[in-house]
């Protein structure tokens, strides 16, 4: 059984350099727009994870769910070992 890892390639200032790019390009837009990623401190990520946990929310735990029964077949099918998820959360479904 192979060991779980999680790695994050971000150098020091590709986070700074990525928000610059982002807000440059939403803001001169028509229309306006600034990808959601910048719109989530801590607390904000820890409520929507809270309101996807509940059951009016079904996609995450439909997606959870659909994984748990064919994630082994997917990863058989496409001979892959590796999984590359941008945007997961707190990647609770790319742990499935």
């Amino acid at each position: 059984m192979s060991r779980l890892s999680v790695d994050v390639h971000l150098a020091p200032d590709e986070l700074s350099s990525s928000l610059r790019r982002d807000a440059k390009r939403g803001l001169t837009a028509s229309p306006k727009f600034m990808p959601p990623k910048w719109l989530y401190d801590e607390r904000g990520s820890d409520l929507f994870e809270a309101i996807t946990r509940q059951p009016e929310y079904y996609p995450t735990e439909s997606e959870r769910s659909l994984l748990r029964t064919v994630a082994k077949q997917i990863a058989a099918t496409t001979k892959s070992d590796t999984l590359v998820e941008l945007g997961s959360g707190t990647s609770d479904k790319t742990r499935v």
